[in-house]
C-alpha cells in the first residue's frame, strides 16, 4: 500500500531527478496537497476513485479564497474557476506520474473532464500607457537606462520576465538578433529582437553595465550583482505608478507584445514558436484579442461609414 503522502514524496524525488523546475513541483504539490487534507494522508493510492476526484472538485467550488491559508486571511470571495482548473491540472500532472511509475494500474483522473473558466480578454497595454512607461526611467543614469531597455525588452520579445532576468552574456547575441532564454520545463529556445532593441542592449552593455560581481549575468544592479526577478516586478510596478497606469505588471508586456505581433501582420504559427507554447490554446487567446481590436479599428475608420451616403 502506498499512502497519498508517500506518494507526493515519490513525486517530488523523481520530479527534482528529472530535472523539473522548482516552480512546476511546487505547484503540483501544493495542488496535490488540498487533495491530500480533503481525502487524509492515509488514503491508499491505489483506491482513489473518479468520485473521489468530482467530490474534491466540488469541494474546491464551495471554498472561500485563502481558506486555511498559513498567512493569507479567508475572504468572502469564492474560489475563482481559474484557480479550481489549475489545481485540477496539477492534480492530473501528478496521477500522470502515478501511472507512468505504476503506483497505481488505472488513472482514476482519465475519465474526469476539465472544470469550465469562462473565457476573459488577455490584459495589454494602449499605446499611449506604453509611451508613457518608456518615458519614465531617467536614461541618462545607469540604473534609469537599464529600466528602459529591460522594458523595451520584455515588450519586443514577448520572454517571461524570469527568461530575461536569468539571461547571460552569451545568451544575448547582437550581431544576429536573438536571445537564447530556457523557458518551461528547461526548454531552450530563441527569440528574436529589433534593431531599435539591439541598438539599446549594445548601448547597455558597453556604456551603463556595471563590473559584474560573481556573476554573468547580462541585467546587473547597479552594484554589479544579480538582477532578480522581484526586482524586476517592484521596478515595472513602480514605473506604473508614475505613470498612472493601473494593473501594470511584468507578464502585461507578454500578453501585450503577443497581440501587437497580430495586429501587425505576425501569424499565430510563429508566435507560438516565439512565446514558447507547446500548443496553439493561449495563442488562440491573443488571435481572438486581436480580432475584437481589429473590430473596434473597424467602427473608427470603417470605409463605408465615412461616406455621405
Amino acid at each position: 500500500m502506498t499512502k497519498l503522502s508517500q506518494a507526493v514524496t515519490s513525486y517530488r524525488i523523481c520530479a527534482q531527478a528529472e530535472g523539473r523546475s522548482t516552480r512546476t513541483i511546487e505547484w503540483i504539490t501544493s495542488s496535490v496537497r488540498y487533495f491530500v487534507d480533503f481525502l487524509g494522508d492515509d488514503r491508499d493510492v491505489t483506491i482513489i476513485t473518479t468520485n473521489d476526484i468530482r467530490a474534491f472538485i466540488i469541494s474546491l467550488q464551495q471554498r472561500t479564497k485563502y481558506a486555511h491559508h498559513p498567512y493569507c486571511k479567508p475572504q468572502g470571495a469564492m474560489l475563482s474557476p481559474l484557480s479550481i482548473e489549475t489545481y485540477f491540472r496539477g492534480l492530473r500532472a501528478f496521477f500522470g506520474f502515478l501511472k507512468r511509475e505504476e503506483f497505481i494500474n488505472k488513472n482514476p483522473m482519465e475519465k474526469v473532464k476539465i472544470p469550465k473558466v469562462p473565457q476573459k480578454l488577455v490584459p495589454t497595454f494602449s499605446i499611449e500607457e506604453i509611451e508613457k512607461l518608456l518615458s519614465k526611467p531617467n536614461k541618462h543614469k545607469r540604473e534609469g537606462y537599464r529600466d528602459y531597455v529591460i522594458m523595451m525588452l520584455l515588450l519586443d520579445t514577448g520572454a517571461r520576465v524570469s527568461e530575461v532576468a536569468n539571461l547571460k552574456m552569451p545568451d544575448v547575441d547582437l550581431e544576429s538578433g536573438y536571445l537564447r532564454v530556457m523557458g518551461k520545463g528547461n526548454k531552450e529556445r530563441p527569440i528574436p529582437f529589433g534593431r531599435k532593441v539591439a541598438k539599446a542592449l549594445l548601448k547597455y552593455r558597453v556604456q551603463y553595465r556595471p563590473e559584474p560581481i560573481g556573476t554573468d549575468n547580462f541585467f546587473l544592479t547597479s552594484d554589479g550583482r544579480t538582477l532578480t526577478v522581484n526586482r524586476i516586478e517592484k521596478m515595472v510596478r513602480h514605473f506604473g505608478n508614475r505613470a498612472d497606469i493601473s494593473r501594470c505588471y511584468c507578464h502585461k508586456f507578454r500578453h501585450t507584445s503577443a497581440v501587437l505581433y497580430l495586429r501587425n501582420g505576425g501569424d499565430p504559427f510563429t508566435l507560438q514558436k516565439k512565446l514558447g507554447h507547446s500548443s496553439l490554446q493561449m495563442t488562440r487567446h491573443y488571435c481572438n484579442l486581436a480580432d475584437s481590436d481589429v473590430r473596434a479599428q473597424h467602427l473608427r475608420v470603417g470605409v463605408v461609414d465615412k461616406l455621405r451616403i
